[in-house]
């Protein structure tokens, strides 16, 4: 009888699943995940006898199941339930913290900086500084569960500070974040720093640089009216997970005119307000990441600035904004121009690198300098 009850059960779900397929709509977005979706593929019999047909078709039931969002929830309840703590590289830890896993780097670290150190050697005569940031498992590692185990960003950030400076004077965030720990500076669900993590690493930079920082008082403060569910969320989402708060600081007399050059389009504002509605918030800031986007403003410091960034420095680059007057950002993810003819071409008079450990430990065009 049991049999018969589980054979029945399959039944309905295979069927409830094939009617899905048959009568919702294909989805292009989600939201959960933040990505595209995989459409259903065009059969032909060349493609079919190739493989990759099947390979489409493959992605595309995946892609499409009806119900995804909650099998995937489920999925993960159902590996904590039996002592899972890590899914997708994404520790599920206390106090409703999400933890990105960091572990020893390999030779991808080296390599990048290699390039780096020969990039600041061919422009002997340009200022080079780099912000590296930890990533929250440095400052909250009493929010990881029990037994996780993640490798020492510290030592990390020394080897690249012995392998840059002189050429390149490195600013280690990790001291000025750990001084405001108390403070909450990264966000649960995403694996970015929240904007007072941001500001404090602003502070740190400017010192180095020998700016006087604009105070915090000075910011206008604008709270997303609706709930942040981040990045580290889509990868490991649980069900009764609490949801972040979206804070932008914004600059009340501040007047800038933003230049996303690919795109062939101009702001005069840094944040996207369009993704206040959708589940990617961290994308407020300049609506995500381009290949090069030119900021001018009335910032007292008139140099050209070059600022190579991951999106850890999308939030800090507005508060730069209102010290240098023009600064230029590019991300070598998707700039693939000859970096040395742009700074030649431009003026430009001053280089800063912001990343993440993570970043620079495991991204891979820091070949295109």
């Amino acid at each position: 009888m049991r049999n018969k009850i589980e054979i029945i059960i399959f039944v309905i779900l295979l069927c409830g699943f094939g009617i899905g397929y048959l009568v919702l709509p294909q989805r292009d977005f989600s939201e959960m995940e933040n990505r595209y979706l995989s459409k259903c593929p065009e059969f032909s019999w060349k493609d079919l006898l190739k493989g990759t047909y099947t390979e489409e078709f493959e992605s595309y039931t995946a892609d499409q199941i009806m119900g995804k969002d909650f099998l995937v929830k489920l999925n993960v309840a159902a590996n904590r339930a039996v002592g899972v703590s890590e899914i997708q590289q994404v520790y599920i830890g206390k106090d409703g913290y999400l933890i990105q896993d960091y572990q020893e780097p390999g030779e991808l670290l080296q390599e990048n900086l290699d390039y780096i150190r020969l990039f600041a050697m061919k422009h002997p005569d340009l200022d080079m500084t780099m912000l590296i940031v930890p990533n929250a498992s440095e400052i909250y590692p009493e929010e990881l569960p029990e037994f996780a185990q993640t490798y020492s960003q510290q030592s990390v950030i020394a080897e690249v500070k012995q392998s840059l400076e002189p050429q390149v004077q490195v600013v280690d965030a990790t001291d000025t974040l750990l001084e405001h720990k108390e403070e909450e500076l990264y966000f649960r669900t995403d694996h970015h720093w929240n904007a007072l993590g941001t500001y404090y690493a602003y502070e740190a930079l400017c010192e180095a640089l020998e700016l006087e920082p604009v105070p915090y008082r000075q910011y206008d403060t604008y709270e997303v009216a609706q709930p942040f569910y981040g990045s580290l969320y889509s990868k490991a989402p649980v069900f009764d997970q609490i949801p972040d708060k979206m804070v932008l600081l914004t600059n009340p007399e501040g007047e800038y005119q933003v230049s996303y050059v690919s795109e062939n389009r101009q702001s005069d504002s840094m944040l996207d307000y369009s993704y206040e509605e959708k589940k990617d918030k961290y994308a407020m800031y300049f609506g995500g990441n381009y290949p090069l986007t030119v900021i001018q403003s009335q910032g007292e410091i008139k140099e050209k600035v070059l600022i190579l960034k991951d999106s850890y420095a999308n939030s800090l680059v507005p508060l730069l904004a209102d010290k240098y007057g023009e600064i230029h950002m590019m991300d070598l993810r998707y700039y693939h121009d000859d970096v040395d003819a742009y700074i030649e071409n431009e003026g430009i008079t001053r280089v800063i690198f912001i990343h993440n450990v993570d970043f620079l430990s495991t991204d891979n065009n820091f070949l295109w300098l």
